[in-house]
């Protein structure tokens, strides 16, 4: 009993004493500097794009009319903004061609889907996606060839504005993913270069890719047109920008080994 009582007096002692347990480190949070860098990197970067757009599109479509051969020029209107694109006509698949597409689609398709498929799932995943793509592509001009409803005015309309999507995207979700790095004002000027990188290359990618597809477009035929916007479309742009979005990520964590008591606090 009174092994029990003298227990009880030293708890009672020891209590008021007893602080928080730290359950490990966190990274430190600065909501002025994250609303500072959300500010500046979104205006800055939005203000940047829609005055540049016009000229971007202008040079893009006196290059691809230099290239393309028998190409004719257009714009497309987008609130006050003139869009400038330079293409060349396309043509229709004939029936035999949508044919053979059809009969090799299928048959890569029954391959990839047998039980036997010697490729890794990830492969044969993205595989399978290309094949129904260009599967349900001739399957429509095998059916329908002569009531295709789109030219190649189309196609560069479409893809201008999906490029210029991307374009004013790119500084939106960078700069809402990167500004919640709130350690020092270097993370400003990282996240900064980051969003300019991103949109460099995205010109540039942008570029060379609306000038191979117009090639395909008329070299070949309205058959790929489909796959040029659900296969090397926006998918292609989300995996450079999230290849942008690791590197800065990647950059962080190299500063925070080198400084490592300046970014973390102790979470209780």
């Amino acid at each position: 009993m009174a092994f029990k009582q003298a227990y009880s007096k030293s708890f009672e002692i020891e209590k008021p004493v007893v602080g928080y347990a730290r359950f490990g480190r966190v990274l430190k949070f600065n909501k002025y500097l994250f609303l500072l860098q959300l500010t500046l990197l979104v205006f800055v970067f939005e203000f940047l794009v829609i005055f540049f757009l016009e000229d971007y599109f202008k040079v893009l479509s006196n290059i691809a009319r230099r290239i393309l051969e028998d190409s004719y020029t257009g714009s497309y209107k987008f609130l006050n903004l003139t869009l400038e694109y330079s293409v060349s006509h396309g043509r229709l698949p004939t029936l035999q061609e949508s044919f053979t597409y059809l009969i090799l689609s299928l048959l890569f398709l029954l391959f990839l889907i047998r039980k036997l498929n010697p490729l890794p799932k990830y492969i044969s995943a993205w595989f399978i996606y290309i094949a129904f793509v260009y599967f349900v592509s001739s399957c429509y001009f095998v059916l329908f060839l002569d009531s295709f409803p789109y030219t190649e005015r189309d196609f560069a309309t479409l893809y201008i504005l999906q490029q210029m999507g991307v374009f004013i995207f790119i500084p939106f979700v960078l700069g809402l993913s990167l500004s919640i790095f709130t350690f020092s004002w270097l993370n400003l000027l990282l996240n900064a270069i980051t969003i300019s990188l991103s949109l460099m290359y995205s010109s540039v990618f942008g570029g060379v890719r609306y000038i191979v597809f117009a090639y395909i477009l008329k070299n070949f035929s309205y058959i790929h047109m489909p796959a040029m916007f659900f296969l090397f479309g926006p998918l292609l742009d989300f995996i450079y920008i999230v290849s942008f979005y690791s590197l800065c990520l990647y950059m962080t964590l190299r500063l925070l080994q080198k400084r490592r008591e300046a970014f973390y606090q102790w979470g209780f």
